[in-house]
Parts: C-alpha cells; sequence; structure tokens
C-alpha cells in the first residue's frame, strides 16, 4: 500500500508549492541533492525516469526517503504506459508525473489512489486531464508559453490546479505565481554545474520568493 495518497500529494504540494525534478545515474550524488532539497523546505520530489538504472535507483532513493526523510513524497516522472506507472509503485512511487494525457496511467493511478500528474497545454488537453482526475496539471513546456498563458487559462478554469514545467527561470518564479501557478516544478535551473553545493539555501530563498509571489495574487 502506498505511503500517500492523492489528496495527500495535492495538500502538501499546494502548501510547499516548488517540486524539484532531477535524473541522475548514481544514487549516491541523487541522495546528496535530494537531501539538499529537503533541507532546503522541499516535501515533493519527482525522480525522472530517463536511463536504464532510474527504476531500480528510484528504488533506493524510496527506502533512503522512508528511513531519512518519512514526511517526503517521492515520485517517478516521465512515465508513458501503465505498465511502467506499476512498476514504478511497486518501487515505492508516491505519484505519478507524466508528459502527456495516458488514460491507461490515469487509471493505474486511481487504483491505486495515487495522484497522476499529467502533461497538457491547449484548453482541451488541461480539461482531458481533469477529467482523467489528475490531481495536478503540468503546464508543459512552460518557457514556450510564459506566465502570461496561465493569467489567460485562469479565466475559464479558476479553480485548476496548474503545476507549471519545462524551462522555467528562477527569476521568473514569483511572476508564475502571481499569474496563477498552483505550483512550479524546476530542473537543471535549480542545480548549476557545480552540484549540490548551495542548493538548500537555493532552495530555501526561492519558497521564499513563491510565497511572497502568492501573497499579491
Amino acid at each position: 500500500m502506498a505511503r500517500f495518497t492523492r489528496t495527500d500529494l495535492l495538500t502538501q504540494a499546494l502548501r510547499t508549492p516548488l517540486i524539484p525534478v532531477f535524473y541522475h545515474a548514481e544514487a549516491a550524488y541523487a541522495k546528496e541533492v535530494l537531501s539538499a532539497c529537503y533541507q532546503g523546505g522541499v516535501r515533493v520530489y519527482e525522480y525522472t525516469n530517463r536511463g536504464p538504472q532510474a527504476l531500480a535507483i528510484f528504488a533506493e532513493l524510496q527506502r533512503f526517503v522512508e528511513a531519512e526523510y518519512p514526511g517526503l513524497l517521492l515520485g517517478a516522472g516521465t512515465i508513458y504506459t501503465a505498465e511502467d506507472a506499476e512498476r514504478f509503485i511497486s518501487a515505492g512511487a508516491d505519484f505519478i508525473v507524466s508528459p502527456i494525457i495516458e488514460p491507461e496511467v490515469a487509471a493505474v493511478c486511481r487504483r491505486h489512489d495515487l495522484a497522476w500528474l499529467p502533461g497538457a497545454q491547449t484548453l482541451n488537453e488541461i480539461w482531458q486531464a481533469l477529467q482523467q482526475e489528475a490531481a495536478l496539471v503540468k503546464v508543459f513546456p512552460a518557457s514556450h508559453l510564459g506566465p502570461a498563458y496561465v493569467k489567460t487559462l485562469r479565466g475559464p478554469l479558476p479553480d485548476a490546479p496548474f503545476l507549471i514545467s519545462g524551462g522555467v527561470q528562477l527569476a521568473e518564479v514569483p511572476e508564475w505565481f502571481r499569474a496563477g501557478a498552483s505550483c512550479v516544478s524546476i530542473g537543471s535551473k535549480l542545480l548549476p554545474g557545480e552540484g549540490p553545493g548551495g542548493l538548500a539555501a537555493r532552495v530555501a530563498e526561492l519558497l521564499v520568493q513563491i510565497e511572497a509571489g502568492r501573497a499579491v495574487v
């Protein structure tokens, strides 16, 4: 049985609305990055399925999280098929992130009462994702859309839970929240090439900026 439900994910994501996205082929380094993010205040974290060892490393990360950071929700990203969703859920995934709207993946998540976060862009796609009971809709790729696009979406979909993802610049994060973002997902921009040194402080500062952005909505 999963440690967290769909409702748990949505509640925590709205409480700490920064979700790092990360992949690395070495488990020890992946643990360092995850630990730094947790120390900075992150409580929802996505490890992506982008390499041949992704499942094995994810399983090791989940055991690490359960032992060291039991309040952290660790999800699996870049999931396209129901089979991959089942494999990562069996390895302990607390939520599933998909780049696309795949009804079979949605059905797997519903069966396990796990949060499903699919990628979408148009109004029709977002509506389809919500009809499939997406916990958060990943508005992707954000770098090609801009905050004004999310602000426009808020007209017909004032209550939709939007996760902004894909090329988000750190300096733009408060603007995304002023435009109506619910959460933001950041990958390489959060972790410069020098490694996890200073990452905890960077995460903590970004969460402060997010709160400032949400305060003026």
